[in-house]
């Protein structure tokens, strides 16, 4: 049941962003709140003095654990998108390519390569929020590859665009494939594990300290800023899925130029 809680957070990622950092600060929050009622502490200056001996190591320890984990999300974010872009780039220069090679049976290819980008869009692109390829794209490419092989180049001009236009081929069913095996990349459930112990950890430290009435703020806020950084780990992690998740927007663009364009 816990493994499937945390895993899949499909629930909670359809929230906009601001909504998903406020729970995530709340829930810290309430079980900091409710953690003295299965852990009554009494005051004491030993417990004081051990809450904060305590507060700096592990606190620094989460910060820099999560602020290295937020960057590693982002940086994937940012390698998707650009390889998302990539993947537009390359279907765009088979288009031109097959139109520039000049007869009957490439403009037939172009026409399939269109409704293969046009799957990508909606098909697939709704099936990568659930970590798998659309098995119609797949068909559609695999018929594409299929007749790119029967392309007849007798021009030395057709000749040479003929071997550009393979090796594009084989750069845009690699694209794809990078796609889709990113789109189940995730942080472990071991992971979402260790974050909430790290919280009780913290609720249990901010206990000790907060128990004393002299630290009413400064220690009482940590809880909170520890659920926002989750938060952000939770909109980051997973790229495709969420309200959030980064969209088709390079491939549409290409949609629209290759449906246009004719020469």
């Amino acid at each position: 049941m816990l493994h499937n809680n945390i895993d899949n957070l499909r629930t909670i990622r359809r929230l906009p962003s601001a909504g998903i950092l406020l729970l995530f600060i709340a829930l810290a929050e309430l079980i900091c709140a409710v953690l003295p009622a299965f852990a009554p502490f009494n005051h004491s200056e030993h417990k004081l003095r051990l809450g904060l001996a305590l507060f700096s190591p592990i606190g620094a320890s989460v910060g820099v654990l999560i602020g290295f984990l937020l960057n590693q999300a982002h940086a994937n974010i940012n390698q998707i998108t650009s390889a998302v872009a990539t993947e537009a780039g390359q279907i765009n220069n088979l288009d031109r390519l097959l139109l520039r090679f000049g007869d009957q049976f490439s403009l037939e290819v172009r026409a399939r390569l269109n409704s293969y980008l046009e799957s990508i869009i909606r098909d697939e692109w709704p099936e990568l929020k659930v970590e798998r390829g659309s098995n119609k794209t797949h068909l559609k490419w695999r018929t594409i590859s299929q007749q790119l092989f029967k392309l007849d180049p007798k021009t030395p001009k057709q000749i040479a665009i003929y071997s550009d236009i393979l090796v594009l081929s084989e750069n845009i069913a690699e694209s794809r494939e990078s796609r889709i095996d990113r789109s189940s990349q995730k942080l472990p459930t071991i992971f979402w594990v260790t974050m909430f112990l790290l919280l009780i950890s913290i609720c249990s430290i901010n206990l000790l300290v907060a128990s004393s009435n002299e630290f009413p703020f400064g220690v009482g806020i940590f809880p909170g800023v520890f659920g926002a950084m989750l938060g952000l780990l939770v909109i980051f992690d997973q790229p495709f899925k969420g309200s959030n998740s980064i969209k088709s927007t390079s491939l549409e663009k290409v949609f629209d130029s290759i449906s246009t364009r004719t020469e």
